[in-house]
């Protein structure tokens, strides 16, 4: 019997995919699996894992891997088509079942609610008569989902170290838990946009602080100037939203200037001056009236 085991790595982390695996064995590989020590990925040393690797790959008759960006998982966790994150995994575990075609596979469900969760992934499966079984910490008790556990985590940190080498900086793991990474969230949280899962309440409360520094600065400067220019200030003020920043003024004759897709100058005198690209200009014309 082909039996396949499915399980993921990365699902609770701020930064960096998760990514999901699936390998396919004969029933006697199994014990090939416990012989080189294949277990819960969590269970082993990262120096471990990265020798199983290529142990594993050795041994399983194939296998199946999927990296789901934060894009991607921010765009299902906030209903995008639909779905949620387990329902995300499960139509990516789905994918796996469809591409390696096992007999029997043994899924690490995600879902408290395990008849909820089979009846929904069942849908994706083209094979319908292919086994499903569903288990939380089937990778703790069985061989082969611990297989997919270990190349599923491999693969994860071997991105994370990717990533940090492509920005030459070291945000530790990527979960909120390590220092390093809740220090990177607070220091680039403008600056790296893409690796952050977005719809996570750390990067969403440290958004919210940044922007409100924002705008309590903004709305300081703002209060020092002339009360005839209050509901224009009020406009300007509410591009901040759009990712507008003030800059310094450059003259004395400057009330304030705004820096984004153009540059905005309002004068002493009450003129404003919009620079910038011309479709960007009448849009900003239109907001400021």
């Amino acid at each position: 019997m082909k039996i396949c085991g499915i399980d993921e790595a990365g699902r609770g982390p701020l930064i960096g995919p998760l990514v999901m695996c699936g390998v396919l064995i004969g029933e006697k590989d199994e014990a090939k699996l416990k012989a080189i020590g294949v277990k819960d990925s969590k269970l082993l040393l990262p120096e471990k894992r990265e020798e199983l690797f290529e142990k594993i790959k050795d041994i399983v008759k194939g296998f199946e891997l999927i990296e789901i960006q934060p894009e991607e998982i921010d765009n299902a966790v906030n209903g995008k088509g639909g779905l949620n994150l387990n329902r995300l995994e499960a139509r990516k575990s789905a994918e796996i079942i469809n591409a390696l075609n096992p007999e029997k596979a043994i899924i690490d469900a995600p879902s408290n609610n395990i008849e909820v969760y089979k009846g929904y992934f069942s849908k994706f499966v083209k094979n319908k008569k292919i086994k499903l079984v569903f288990e939380h910490k089937a990778d703790f008790n069985y061989p082969v989902v611990a297989a997919a556990s270990v190349l599923a985590k491999v693969t994860r940190d071997r991105a994370i170290e990717s990533i940090k080498k492509k920005i030459r900086k070291d945000f530790g793991s990527g979960y909120m838990s390590d220092p390093k990474t809740v220090k990177f969230l607070e220091e680039n949280i403008g600056r790296y946009p893409e690796l952050f899962r977005k719809s996570w309440m750390p990067y969403m409360e440290m958004k919210g602080k940044k922007l409100q520094s924002k705008l309590d600065d903004f709305s300081k400067f703002i209060e020092t100037a002339e009360e005839g220019n209050k509901s224009l200030k009020e406009k300007l003020k509410k591009l901040e939203e759009f990712g507008y920043r003030f800059i310094e003024a450059k003259t004395e004759h400057e009330e304030l200037r705004m820096k984004g897709a153009c540059t905005i100058t309002l004068y002493k005198t009450g003129k404003l001056l919009i620079q910038g690209p011309e479709e960007n200009r009448k849009v900003l014309e239109r907001m400021l009236k």
